[in-house]
C-alpha cells in the first residue's frame, strides 16, 4: 500500500525535478510567503513578462476523497474567476490561474507589507483614528464587493493586508459565493469561527449583512485587542456569538468617541436585518461618531424598539427620554427554545428584562419558577456581583433586553437607582408569594398530618 505523502513534501519533489530556476506552471519560485494545510504561497516571478506575483497553490487529492475532487477544485478555480472580476483598488489583482500536474495554483498582486492580524493585540495597535479609516475602506469595498453579487465571507484582520504604501487590501475570495438565493441546496462553506455571524454559524444561508458582522468584530479587535465574543470552547465561542451581547467597547477604551460604540452595537446586532444594510451606511456613521455627531438609527429601529420597551409593563413608569437611554445602551437578544439565557455560576453586572416569550429558571436540575412578559431576572446576580445562583432556560422563543448597570450608573445615576426601586419591588413581590406558598404547604402537610392520624 503506498504511503500517502504530504503536501508540503510532494510539491519539494516537484520542485526538485525542475531544471534551471524551480518552476509551477511558468512561473519561477522565488521563496515562501505562507503555508496552509493544503499547498502554499510563494513569491514568484512570472518570466514572460518579468512581474512579480504571489503564486498560491493548492493540492487537493491528498486531502479530499476523488469523489469531492471535482466540487473543491472547480470552487478553487471559482474564487480566481470571482475574485478576478472585482477590479477594485482595495481588492487584491487576479492576474492568471493555472494547472501544473496534481497542483492548482492563482498568480496575484505581490503585496508587501502586514496584515491586519500584526495589529490586534494590545501592544500593536494602531491609533484609533487610522483604525476607524481603514475599516471606512474595508466597508466601501465591501460594498463594491455586494454590488456584483459577491459576500466574502470570511473577513477578518488575516485577510486584511495593510501594505507598505498605506493601503488596505481585502485578500483570499477563498470561501466566497455570488448571492443566489434560490439555490438553497448549494453546500455551506464556513469561515474561520471567531469572526462568524450569528446566522454562519448555524448553517443558514448568508446575505451581505454577514460580512459587517465579521467586519465589527474585526473593528472591535483593532480597537482594545480583544475579540466581543470569546469562549473556552468552540462551542462555548459559536454559543457567545449566537445569544451573548457583545460588550461595550467604551469598557475597555473608555476614551474613544462614544459614537464608536453604537455603531459597533448595530454592526453586532444579532437579526441581520437590524445590522447596517450597505457598507455605505456603515462608512457614513464611522464618519459620524468620529465627529461626535447622532448616530443614525437604522431607519426608525431605534424608534420601533422604543416602542416595544414602552408597552411592556416592567417599565410603565420610565420616560420616553429614559428608555431611550435604555435602548441606546441596551441589548435585544432573540433565544430558541431551550438556549441558556443565564449559567449558574456566572459573575457579572448584567440584568433581563423578557419582553416576549417565556422562561424557566432552574437549580440542581429543578424547576425554580416560569417568567411571562415583562418580568426581570439576573437582577440579583447584577446587583450584588456575586456568582449567579441558578441557570435560566428559554421555555419558548423569546427576546430579551439585556442591560448592564455598570453602563446604567456611568450615563443616568438617577435611572440606575430606578432599576434599584424595581428590583426591590420585585424582590418583595416575590418573597411574598414564596411567603404564602410555604403557608400553604404548611397548612396541606398538617392537614395530610391530622388525616393519617385520624
Amino acid at each position: 500500500m503506498a504511503t500517502l505523502t504530504r503536501p508540503e513534501e510532494a510539491l519539494s519533489e516537484l520542485l526538485k525535478e525542475s531544471k534551471g530556476p524551480p518552476t509551477i506552471g511558468r512561473y519561477e519560485i522565488l521563496g515562501t510567503l505562507g503555508r496552509g494545510n493544503m499547498g502554499h504561497v510563494y513569491r514568484a516571478r512570472d518570466p514572460m513578462i518579468g512581474r512579480l506575483v504571489a503564486l498560491k497553490t493548492r493540492r487537493f487529492d491528498l486531502v479530499y476523497e476523488q469523489k469531492d475532487l471535482r466540487y473543491v477544485i472547480s470552487r478553487f478555480f471559482e474564487e480566481a474567476r470571482i475574485a478576478g472580476n472585482l477590479i477594485h483598488p482595495h481588492i487584491v489583482t487576479i492576474y492568471d490561474v493555472g494547472q501544473d500536474g496534481d497542483y492548482c495554483y492563482i498568480a496575484m498582486e505581490l503585496l508587501e507589507g502586514q496584515t491586519l492580524a500584526a495589529y490586534n493585540k494590545e501592544n500593536t495597535l494602531l491609533p484609533f483614528n487610522r483604525v476607524v479609516s481603514l475599516i471606512r475602506q474595508i466597508c466601501l469595498t465591501l460594498d463594491f464587493a455586494h454590488s456584483h453579487g459577491v459576500i466574502h465571507r470570511d473577513v477578518k484582520p488575516a485577510n486584511l493586508m495593510f501594505t507598505l504604501d498605506q493601503t488596505i487590501k481585502v485578500t483570499d475570495f477563498g470561501i466566497a459565493t455570488m448571492a443566489q438565493p434560490e439555490k438553497t441546496s448549494e453546500p455551506q462553506v464556513l469561515g474561520t469561527p471567531s469572526y462568524m455571524s450569528p446566522e454562519q454559524t448555524k448553517g443558514l444561508r448568508l446575505t451581505n449583512q454577514t460580512d459587517f458582522f465579521s467586519l465589527g468584530i474585526v473593528l472591535f479587535e483593532l480597537l482594545c485587542g480583544r475579540r466581543p465574543f470569546v469562549g473556552r470552547t468552540l462551542y462555548e465561542l459559536l454559543d457567545n456569538i449566537r445569544y451573548a451581547s457583545p460588550p461595550s467597547i467604551l469598557k475597555f477604551v473608555p476614551d474613544l468617541p462614544h459614537g464608536l460604540d453604537e455603531v459597533l452595537q448595530r454592526a453586532l446586532e444579532k437579526e441581520p436585518e437590524a445590522r447596517y444594510q450597505t457598507g455605505k451606511e456603515f462608512a457614513e456613521d464611522l464618519d459620524r461618531a468620529m465627529k461626535g455627531k447622532r448616530i443614525s438609527d437604522g431607519d426608525g429601529k431605534a424608534s420601533k424598539k422604543v416602542d416595544l420597551i414602552k408597552s411592556v409593563e416592567f417599565f410603565r413608569n420610565f420616560s420616553r427620554k429614559e428608555i431611550e437611554t435604555i435602548v441606546r445602551h441596551g441589548t435585544f437578544i432573540r433565544y430558541d427554545r431551550s438556549q441558556v439565557i443565564v449559567r449558574e455560576g456566572d459573575v457579572d453586572t448584567t440584568f433581563f428584562v423578557l419582553l416576549n416569550g417565556r422562561v424557566r429558571v432552574i437549580k440542581n436540575n429543578a424547576r425554580i419558577a416560569d417568567l411571562t412578559e415583562g418580568e426581570c431576572f439576573g437582577e440579583m446576580g447584577a446587583f450584588t456581583q456575586q456568582p449567579r445562583s441558578a441557570h435560566v432556560v428559554a421555555k419558548e422563543p423569546c427576546i430579551v433586553l439585556k442591560l448592564d448597570l455598570k453602563i446604567i450608573e456611568r450615563e443616568d445615576p438617577d435611572l440606575k437607582l430606578k432599576f434599584y426601586k424595581i428590583f426591590i419591588e420585585t424582590l418583595a413581590a416575590r418573597l411574598n408569594t414564596a411567603t404564602v406558598q410555604l403557608s400553604i404547604l404548611k397548612r396541606e402537610v398538617k392537614a395530610r398530618k391530622e388525616h393519617s392520624d385520624t
